[in-house]
């Protein structure tokens, strides 16, 4: 089958790992374009030889972006005989419903988010369109917040790639390893809804306690700066490292040996199954798709929004209980093999593909 993949951009994120994660499996028997407004994982697409089609940006509504990219989606499903557009992205979704009005195609969503607005646009995009969530929660909500058929929605857990060809490490995350620390760490977007704040703020909290931790920041975004220069009023640069984006976070994560992630909002994210696969435990907010993940006291905690002093605690109680530590690293591992497996989210997509392609 012939398959077009759509997103707003390609940048550093969940919803383009499970792109590149589709089309490094799919294009072995398979043609895969792409289409995107471009972004910094551009290049991987370039290296699998896969073409990338240029779209106008969607996140702001512009009837103008808008027609383009709809006369420009019809033009490539036309040109690569294309059978189905898979959308991560529910501006592009609405704009591929629309094309498919005009042209033979069908159209697949993916809901990475556990939305809290825009029900309303969301329910327009995703009406009668086959949705896959990468959550339970998240299936929940387009039920009943945007009143979306139920039997329209497929929940597909994510998975992620364990190969990285890139082996370079950070020199600091080295130079804190060989020191002995222990190492707590958050990988995401440094955007607000990722709960960056709170992650200095509990690193102000613990280093109280505990001068034997360091944490560590990768990754990049519109709060970086603002970040670093909270970090530097609350005199944490000893304690608190910015060490920028990595596109080797597998490799990094050997080194690392705790991951937390303060965010308000996910859908089901990468990052607790990118730390699973290295046997490192999690503790993360109590949220829609991120509980679905992390069950407390097994290969992880839950920790409720903006509870500094139960993240500070838990930190404490991981770091002083070896027993307790080696249980959460081996179940880590174990629970994503049994529940996050590769193999099994390249073959629950084919299946719904099929579903959708053969649909009477």
């Amino acid at each position: 089958m012939n398959i077009l993949y759509l997103n707003n951009s390609v940048h550093l994120g969940g919803d383009t790992k499970c792109i590149i994660k589709l089309s490094k499996e799919l294009k072995r028997s398979n043609k895969i374009i792409v289409g995107s407004n471009g972004g910094s994982l551009e290049i991987e697409f370039q290296k699998m030889g896969i073409k990338h089609y240029k779209i106008k940006p969607v996140s702001s509504i512009n009837i103008f972006s808008i027609i383009f990219n709809i006369i420009l989606i019809i033009k490539i499903v036309k040109k690569e005989s294309i059978d189905i557009i898979h959308s991560h992205h529910r501006m592009t979704t609405l704009m591929s419903k629309i094309a498919s009005k005009f042209i033979k195609v069908k159209v697949v969503h993916t809901q990475h988010l556990c939305i809290e607005n825009k029900f309303y646009l969301t329910r327009l995009s995703l009406k009668n369109i086959k949705t896959i969530t990468v959550s339970q929660g998240a299936k929940k909500i387009l039920k009943r917040k945007c009143k979306l058929n139920e039997k329209n929605i497929t929940t597909i857990y994510n998975s992620i790639e364990v190969e990285c060809k890139n082996k370079e490490i950070d020199p600091k995350l080295l130079e804190l390893k060989e020191k002995g620390f222990f190492l707590v760490a958050q990988i995401s977007r440094i955007i607000d809804y990722k709960g960056v704040y709170d992650f200095v703020d509990v690193a102000r909290s613990t280093v109280k306690i505990n001068k034997d931790i360091r944490f560590l920041l990768i990754g990049e975004g519109e709060e970086s700066e603002n970040l670093n220069k909270y970090i530097k009023q609350g005199n944490l640069e000893e304690y608190v490292y910015m060490l920028g984006s990595k596109d080797n976070v597998i490799e990094h994560l050997k080194y690392i040996d705790l991951i937390l992630l303060c965010s308000y909002i996910e859908g089901l994210p990468l990052v607790p199954l990118e730390a699973f696969s290295q046997q490192v435990p999690v503790i993360a907010t109590n949220i829609e798709g991120t509980k679905e993940e992390i069950v407390g006291g097994e290969n992880g905690f839950l920790v409720e929004e903006k509870n500094i002093e139960k993240f500070t605690e838990k930190i404490n109680e991981i770091f002083n209980n070896e027993d307790l530590y080696n249980s959460l690293k081996e179940n880590a591992y174990k629970i994503f093999k049994e529940k996050f497996d590769v193999d099994r989210y390249i073959a629950e997509h084919i299946v719904l593909y099929n579903e959708v392609l053969y649909a009477k």
